[in-house]
């Protein structure tokens, strides 16, 4: 592996259910050790509970609020807050402010970057989400929505 410095100033930041994500760390990069990207969220705005099966996931909040969900239990917090959910956890969480949000995602072992560049277009369709499609590509990537 080599080192990968990453600028931000050079994002190209792409749709990503309902906000906008920038991968700066990919599976061919670490050689599938991790992922990580960045995370733009509106308000109200974050993901179902689901449930990875093949990776643990380390989120940061850089800007905004948020609210985490794990164990049964939500939790609020603001930049700095840093949430480490090990694989086969429900989780969720939402963007909980009043201005869009960023988050750092970490995620090992790589690949699940994959899931979000495969479900751009099923997601952004001019009559809404095709979820059946997402679902399915959520299933190949071992996520389970709960």
């Amino acid at each position: 592996m080599t080192p990968t410095l990453y600028h931000p100033e050079n994002a190209s930041y792409r749709p990503c259910f309902g906000g906008q994500s920038e991968c700066f760390l990919s599976a061919a990069q670490t050689k599938g050790w991790l992922s990580a990207w960045y995370m733009l969220i509106p308000p109200d705005n974050g993901p179902p509970m689901h449930i990875h099966h093949r990776e643990d996931e380390i989120l940061i909040v850089m800007e905004g609020r948020f609210a985490f969900h794990a164990e049964g239990r939500w939790i609020e917090g603001g930049p700095g807050m840093a949430v480490y959910l090990p694989r086969e956890r429900p989780h969720s969480f939402r963007n909980v402010g009043s201005t869009t949000g960023k988050i750092c995602v970490l995620a090992t072992p790589a690949g699940l970057e994959s899931f979000f560049s495969q479900c751009e277009k099923p997601f952004h369709r001019p009559d809404g989400p095709d979820m059946e499609t997402i679902t399915s590509i959520a299933e190949e990537h071992g996520i389970e929505f709960v």
